[in-house]
């Protein structure tokens, strides 16, 4: 294990961890606010809680991606500061974590509690529990000090499939005495809109010049083990280039990376070449240095350098995404005819790499005529803390990408 290369991702300069912090925070506060609940003093396990969890079973992941492997990665333990219980006369407990739902019951002082997360697909207000799926189990006891503690596993979880073989404790100290009565008022959604453009990324702050230009608007879809924001196609429904998005990785898990899979697939063709040259050219009227922030001299070069991929590889699309944490980088290069290797040569395709690789710790090109597979280590625990955020762009082309 690279140390020096490992102290650099964990010890980022305190503008980007104020950032990160303040993004990923508002991201998640917003996610639970379909309802808001309200709490009076009781006497019972209702309450405000801080569930804190340290591996003991831990899966070994020594799959090589980026340059880094799964155990490359330190482990730590992760605290939750949201956990809100409560218990009606029968025992039967209820509660909630951020987006996430909680059941259970309690005998005496054994506590079984399930804790639930969110289908795939868009997240709509308040979805039954039974349309959730069961995450993970703990048993846990009431101690002296009227706190929780004890064990927990996971369930079979087909997209980390490794997750039933490891278990963590569980240490639940209470923060206050409540009582659950419920408020419909509602909140804003989707309030975070205006500042996730603060996102670390060299794709935001290099190649758009701060200018966030986003796929979607701010509907959030679960995919896998996290969520897309701003969608995950691009260019998207507002602009015909430049555009970019957000994945948010997010499990109930103590600080630990976990392998990620995405398929990047080149979809329909949406706008000519003729059309797109004019929309470049007028991209980097309206975002000064826009060609050489690409790793061009001028936009001449860059609609020069184009002319030719097109002659030589017809329809196509440039994207991307970067890991907030590590700062490595992918870059995608879609073409309709030649091969792979010549495209992925092309002086066009190298010029942008070039550009990227001033940029990030590591870039990793691709390149097909139909989709592409690529992986990642994200850390995808507590907010703020222990938590990787992929940002996503779809550079310019002729042709659609689905980030899937």
């Amino acid at each position: 294990m690279n140390t020096k290369l490992t102290d650099k991702f964990l010890h980022s300069s305190s503008l980007k961890i104020v950032l990160f912090i303040i993004v990923t925070s508002l991201i998640l506060t917003i996610l639970s606010c379909e309802k808001v609940t309200k709490y009076l003093t009781d006497d019972k396990l209702n309450g405000k809680y801080t569930f804190t969890l340290t591996g003991l079973e831990s899966y070994q992941d020594k799959t090589l991606i980026k340059g880094m492997r799964g155990t490359d990665f330190p482990e730590y333990s992760t605290s939750y500061e949201d956990f809100y219980l409560y218990e009606d006369d029968d025992g039967n407990l209820t509660g909630n974590c951020k987006i996430w739902k909680l059941s259970g019951e309690r005998n005496d002082n054994e506590i079984v509690l399930n804790l639930y997360i969110n289908p795939q697909g868009t997240i709509y207000n308040d979805p039954p529990i039974d349309s959730m799926h069961l995450f993970s189990t703990m048993n846990l006891t009431v101690n002296d000090f009227g706190n929780l503690e004890g064990e927990g596993y996971y369930h079979a979880y087909e997209y980390y499939p490794e997750i039933v073989n490891e278990t963590f404790s569980v240490v639940a100290n209470k923060i206050n005495d409540l009582k659950q009565i419920e408020d419909e008022s509602g909140c804003t959604k989707f309030s975070f809109c205006d500042i996730i453009k603060d996102i670390d990324s060299f794709l935001i702050k290099h190649w758009l010049h701060n200018k966030f230009r986003r796929m979607h608007s701010c509907d959030l879809h679960k995919n896998g083990g996290g969520y897309y924001v701003f969608g995950n196609e691009g260019p998207g429904e507002y602009y015909s280039l430049a555009t970019v998005s957000a994945y948010f990785p997010w499990e109930y898990s103590w600080c630990k990376v976990r392998r990620y899979h995405f398929t990047i697939e080149m979809k329909d063709e949406f706008i000519s070449y003729d059309d797109l040259r004019i929309k470049v050219q007028d991209l980097d009227n309206s975002i000064d240095g826009f060609a050489k922030g690409l790793g061009f001299e001028s936009i001449d070069e860059l609609l020069q350098l184009m002319d030719g991929f097109h002659q030589n590889f017809g329809g196509f699309a440039f994207a991307a995404m970067d890991d907030s944490h590590t700062h490595n980088s992918s870059l995608y290069v879609f073409h309709t005819e030649g091969s792979n290797d010549a495209a992925k040569d092309h002086e066009f395709t190298q010029k942008i790499k070039k550009s990227m690789e001033s940029n990030s710790s590591g870039v990793w090109l691709y390149a097909s005529t139909g989709d592409i597979s690529d992986h990642w280590h994200l850390r995808r625990s507590q907010i703020g803390v222990c938590n990787s955020i992929l940002s996503m762009a779809y550079l310019f082309g002729t042709h659609k990408v689905n980030f899937d």
